[in-house]
């Protein structure tokens, strides 16, 4: 009897061992996967940063027109995440102020280097974006940011034209499309009186330029 409960003391030893070695493993299984996971969040959190965290980017401050030259008024900033910041984006004011837009754009609109036509207006105070159609849409085709113009009326009759500004900076040419019924738009920089009235006459009289 001594040995048999020696046989089954030693079987009883050996399946407990046995229940406690997969027991071991299984708690370094668990510990394994739980580092894993816990590796993974913190690699989540220094690519992406904490939650909401955020980068600075302009943004329209009001609804803009096509041609506008910006202004401080008409930017501000906003945070968004990094993973949503398109390529080109503009970070401070300075990037922006004195560009001319080549499209209108919405109020909280993001604002991008390729919103923009031209390097920037005609600088100094005083100055204004004039939008004027061309009589002749094929002539836009000549125009790019930066040329210089002089803007002039066609003459229904000869004699009758007259220059409604000279050396006139190209600041935006709309872009070409099948419909041309209306001629295409030019934006050019002008002092801000004179502008105004180049975009008034362009409003009732057949507009057209002549090349620097």
């Amino acid at each position: 009897m001594a040995s048999k409960d020696r046989l089954g003391a030693s079987l009883r030893d050996r399946i407990t061992a046995l229940f406690r070695a997969r027991r071991g493993v299984l708690l370094l299984r668990r510990t394994a996967a739980l580092a894993l996971l816990l590796l993974a969040a913190a690699l989540a959190v220094q690519d992406h940063g904490p939650p909401g965290a955020g980068v600075p980017v302009l943004v329209a401050a009001r609804d803009l027109p096509p041609g506008r030259v910006l202004s401080e008024v008409d930017v501000k900033h906003r945070e968004i995440p990094v993973d949503l910041v398109p390529d080109g984006a503009l970070r401070d004011s300075p990037a922006a102020l004195g560009r001319v837009l080549g499209a209108a754009a919405r109020r909280g609109e993001l604002l991008t280097d390729a919103r923009f036509n031209g390097p920037t207006a005609a600088s100094g105070s005083g100055m204004a974006s004039a939008p004027i159609r061309l009589a002749d849409p094929e002539v836009a085709d000549f125009l790019t940011p930066g040329r210089r113009v002089d803007i002039v009326t066609a003459a229904a009759h000869p004699g009758e034209g007259s220059v409604l500004a000279e050396n006139a900076q190209v600041i935006a040419v709309q872009a070409d499309s099948d419909d041309r019924d209306q001629g295409r738009l030019v934006f050019v920089g002008l002092p801000e009186r004179l502008a105004g009235n180049v975009a008034a006459a362009s409003l009732d009289q057949t507009v057209t330029v002549t090349l620097r």
